[in-house]
């Protein structure tokens, strides 16, 4: 039997992690929708979904500027002072301006544990780009997926007595704390810190530099986040809670799943990278074709099953609100396996150093799901969201595809079967209704 390499085991170790990870947050989110008031729920839907903007916030580039880095270089210790301190910068910078995001149901405390939770988070953690840089998804998968499994049950028990959001995002913090804590005492991250920094290491113009240097990759990130959650954080500026918990709760189904195509990607993005640095166009276009096939090998059938059996699923629980998120669901599966193409997409441009053309598509994607979510005509929120997402992805994907086309990157991209893949989903939708 052939021996699994370390890209097979990096993608299943990652991705059997964050699909665990997955259903530990699906079954968190029900207790919580079941446990809940319409106000209490939206307004922790709201703090993940802002979690998760600031967590790229926080990052802002760093981390693929990071696993770039820790994948090349000799001297890890400095990669990593450089990281932190990057991340220090972005951090704070980010949570000043964020502030400034509509919010109704989350009050200011909220906020400010959300920014703590999301400076903590693993994708903020550079004890984990190391691991990333060096192909020791491995390793990261065992130490996430052990914080993440206490995470989880700790926040479910706390539901179950009653206990307030505070309460929620103050357990969250703590496990997030000493998953780092656990890290630092691993033998495989004991490079980072052996040996000396140079005498330069701590000088003005070297951070400087490196703040210059993902300044691109960052924007870029933020906007994806920030586009992957533009409707939720649209309904809970204009709609109700009660459309913010339903919409919140279908997205977060459909957006979880995503975790595992970003696995893929992220196995794939150090070695892609050291593919192109040393310009082996074939390698190159292996793994690219590698992970944008093996996204739609597994999400394509999710996404058919979802849109079939969704809504004929939810009525086995005999909860009114449940049919109503299972039907939102539904509309949004296109836009799950657009999103997860998108990604890869995003990677590859990424891999590339064309980071601020990615910025002008994602601002574009923006700008449509905006128009169609909130002038949605007769349509309900929820229902112009779920269309709103899916067309912002569509004009995501097709000027990502023409901006590696027109710089003739194109090499490897399986066109004909994500277009294929998405028109047979969009023709389901609509045959379905």
């Amino acid at each position: 039997m052939r021996k699994l390499g370390r890209f097979g085991r990096n993608v299943i170790s990652n991705a059997g992690g964050n699909a665990i990870h997955g259903g530990l947050q699906l079954a968190l989110l029900l207790v919580l929708f079941q446990l809940l008031d319409d106000t209490a729920c939206a307004a922790f839907i709201t703090a993940t979904y802002l979690i998760g903007v600031l967590e790229m916030a926080s990052d802002f580039g760093g981390r693929l500027w990071a696993t770039r880095e820790f994948s090349l270089s000799q001297t890890p210790r400095l990669v990593l002072s450089q990281s932190l301190r990057c991340k220090l910068f972005y951090t704070v910078l980010s949570a000043v301006v964020l502030f400034l995001l509509p919010r109704n149901t989350l009050t200011t405390s909220g906020f400010l544990l959300s920014v703590l939770v999301a400076a903590t988070q693993p994708s903020t953690d550079p004890f984990l780009w190391f691991l990333r840089g060096r192909e020791r998804l491995d390793a990261e998968a065992m130490v996430v997926l052990m914080s993440r499994i206490v995470m989880a049950t700790g926040m479910m028990l706390a539901a179950l007595m009653g206990s307030n959001l505070t309460e929620l995002l103050l357990i969250w913090l703590t496990c997030n704390i000493l998953r780092m804590l656990a890290e630092s005492r691993l033998a495989v991250v004991r490079p980072l810190f052996e040996g000396s920094l140079p005498n330069d290491a701590r000088s003005l113009k070297t951070t400087a530099n490196t703040i210059a240097s993902t300044f691109p990759v960052g924007v870029g990130l933020v906007l994806v986040c920030l586009f992957q959650r533009a409707t939720p954080f649209l309904l809970e500026a204009f709609a109700t809670a009660r459309d913010v918990k339903i919409y919140g709760t279908a997205f977060k189904l459909v957006n979880t799943s995503g975790l595992i195509a970003t696995a893929v990607f992220v196995s794939s993005f150090a070695i892609l990278a050291k593919a192109i640095e040393t310009n082996d166009v074939e390698r190159i276009k292996a793994v690219i074709r590698r992970k944008l096939m093996l996204v739609t090998v597994v999400f394509l059938p999710v996404c058919v099953l979802g849109i079939l059996f969704s809504v004929p699923f939810s009525h086995m629980f005999q909860h009114h609100g449940l049919r109503e998120v299972a039907q939102i669901t539904a509309l949004l599966m296109p836009g799950l396996y657009l999103s997860c193409i998108n990604m890869g997409l995003k990677y590859t441009l990424n891999a590339y150093a064309l980071n601020w053309l990615d910025v002008g598509a994602v601002v574009l994607g923006i700008v449509v799901l905006t128009l169609v979510t909130v002038f949605h005509g007769g349509l309900s929120w929820r229902v112009a969201a779920a269309l709103g997402w899916g067309l912002g992805e569509t004009t995501l994907l097709v000027v990502r595809l023409g901006l590696l086309w027109q710089q003739r990157k194109h090499r490897g991209v399986p066109i004909g079967v994500i277009l294929g893949s998405v028109a047979a989903l969009m023709l389901m939708i609509v045959a379905s209704r």
